[in-house]
């Protein structure tokens, strides 16, 4: 499978996703519905009677761990919240958020894969990578195309996977689960922004520049260490 440019591609279900009933008005209620950028926020899910979930969103449990990671290595403060009917989204602060950063996590998915975490951390990380963007600032949805908004989410969809594939690099976990999560759900979208293979090589490339960083920085740190010269023996020491 070959790697598709990253280019004008209008989805047709974008319309539907992206319409939001604002107000109702008129004796027959006929709804009015504004343009967004992002799907409608999901329902928070109760998770009191769910054994699983419980332990997941734990003080100490996996979610906590990864929310910490995150939050530490992004200096973004985002906090996770069980959700309905989604794998992952976020919220960046706002009134409805008690000025808070967000990121819904589906309870479905994470009942599937809660043995997975290298998965639910690359999606989670994709998700921090949309908390950390600032690409919507000053745009009216309303005053764009539906392809402008598209071309918009492109972009922003592929600096997530890229966020992703960096965190998971920093996190300690492999991009392979990620990647194999993908490969699952985009045989069901029926609104894909890029296909399988570019996303995949999107979240390498991020993971093994942030490798090559990190191991060139361990290089330079140790080949200029500081030298200092030994009165006693008036010999070059380095130190350590």
């Amino acid at each position: 499978m070959g790697i598709d440019p990253v280019s004008l591609n209008t989805a047709g279900g974008l319309q539907t996703t992206l319409l939001r009933p604002v107000r109702w008005t008129g004796g027959d209620h006929v709804p009015v519905y504004r343009k967004h950028f992002g799907e409608p926020i999901p329902d928070v899910a109760n998770i009191r009677n769910n054994p699983l979930m419980l332990d997941l969103f734990s003080r100490l449990g996996m979610l906590a761990r990864l929310q910490s990671k995150l939050n530490t290595l992004s200096r973004k403060k985002g906090r996770i919240i069980p959700a309905k009917k989604t794998i992952a989204c976020a919220l960046r602060a706002c009134e409805e958020t008690d000025n808070q950063d967000i990121v819904f996590a589906g309870v479905e998915f994470l009942g599937h894969y809660h043995t997975e975490e290298e998965t639910i951390a690359g999606v989670l990380a994709h998700e921090w990578g949309h908390l950390l963007s600032d690409w919507t600032e000053g745009l009216d949805p309303d005053r764009m195309s539906w392809e402008q908004i598209h071309e918009l989410r492109k972009e922003e969809e592929a600096a997530a996977d890229g966020f992703a594939g960096k965190m998971l690099y920093q996190m300690g976990y492999s991009p392979d689960g990620m990647v194999k999560f993908l490969s699952k759900i985009q045989k069901k979208e029926c609104a894909k922004y890029h296909s399988t293979a570019t996303r995949e090589a999107i979240i390498r490339t991020a993971f093994g520049k942030a490798k090559r960083i990190q191991h060139q920085a361990q290089a330079i740190s140790a080949a200029i260490r500081p030298v200092f010269s030994n009165p006693f023996t008036q010999k070059l020491i380095a130190v350590a």
